[in-house]
């Protein structure tokens, strides 16, 4: 316990820390010494302990010689000059729309350089904020009455071999369609569970005679390389059986309202949203449109593949070439 007679000597002004000070912190905390505690030792404010620790501390904990290292970078009275052709490659980017983190890994800018720049691009009335991925969507309200029937010799995802879950092998799929203006028109949007790999293509309908067709044709060509797919439970797929007899795979159906057990798919719908907001009329997209979304998402890189892309990966890995999935 911190002793009373004691408190009286903090210092209330913030404290630059020495590197010798750092390491300190760093031995203290990893013995269990609270902030306190450890502002006493090096009589400090406790303030400056927590400060110290939130603006130097790694994502796995607070480590002296990178604290040393960022709070140099801080403090330089001479701060490096970002060059402007840097700013044009970011600005590229954010136009395809890579996110800040992604963009990080390919320029050597900092995170919050990038975010920084952004919102001084909007202060000064520039758009390059409309390329994060922000939105105001209400959510859907779970645990309605299911009004859409239900779908015959359902396989449910509760009797997928359990390996699948571990996303280690190309060929386990999820897929779901993406209702346009009115839900008359439909994206038919599949993605590799390994590799974040997307399929997409556009329907007239939600007919499922026209969405079948349409994932047969899109997976058709790699047929020999396909294991599961794993579906949502509209009425759009109630020709899964014809479709997995097609394809030779074997067809699962997540639960009810569990968007979840499909996070891969979910998640690049997600960022397919980029392109093709809420309620549009798919009419206005064309085929042409479509493909471009395909290139820029596969080609976009991933924080989970190591900052590859996925067509990458499955050349990579795989030996699968771009040009057979298209």
């Amino acid at each position: 316990m911190l002793p009373t007679d004691q408190s009286q000597n903090y210092i209330t002004n913030y404290t630059y820390l020495s590197s010798e000070e750092r390491y300190q912190i760093f031995i203290l905390l990893r013995k269990g010494f609270s902030k306190c505690y450890i502002a006493w030792r090096l009589n400090c404010s406790s303030s400056t302990i927590s400060r110290e620790i939130i603006q130097n501390r790694t994502r796995n904990g607070y480590f002296a010689q990178y604290a040393n290292k960022l709070a140099r970078r801080r403090h330089c009275p001479n701060p490096k000059r970002i060059p402007d052709d840097t700013w044009v490659q970011i600005i590229a980017y954010l136009d395809l729309q890579w996110s800040p983190e992604q963009i990080a890994s390919h320029v050597s800018v900092s995170l919050h350089s990038i975010y920084r720049f952004i919102q001084q691009d909007k202060s000064r009335g520039g758009v390059l904020f409309h390329n994060l991925r922000f939105r105001n969507q209400k959510k859907r309200k779970y645990g309605a009455i299911e009004t859409r029937g239900q779908l015959t010799n359902r396989k449910s995802i509760q009797d997928r071999p359990a390996e699948i879950e571990q996303c280690s092998r190309f060929g386990d799929l999820e897929r779901d369609t993406i209702g346009g203006k009115s839900h008359q028109q439909s994206l038919v949007s599949i993605v590799d569970r390994k590799t974040g790999y997307l399929w997409l293509k556009k329907c007239s309908t939600r007919k499922p005679e026209e969405v079948c067709q349409a994932t047969i044709r899109l997976l058709k060509p790699i047929k020999a390389h396909l294991k599961t797919i794993t579906a949502d439970n509209g009425k759009e797929f109630s020709l899964h059986e014809y479709a997995a007899q097609e394809l030779d795979v074997d067809w699962y159906f997540a639960d009810p309202y569990s968007a979840w057990q499909r996070g891969t798919n979910e998640n690049t719908n997600g960022l397919i949203r980029q392109y093709i907001r809420k309620g549009s009329d798919l009419n206005d997209y064309t085929d042409a449109y479509s493909a471009e979304i395909i290139q820029r998402l596969n080609h976009r890189s991933r924080k989970r593949l190591g900052f590859k892309n996925p067509s990458q990966v499955l050349w990579q890995q795989h030996g699968v070439a771009h040009q057979m999935l298209i």
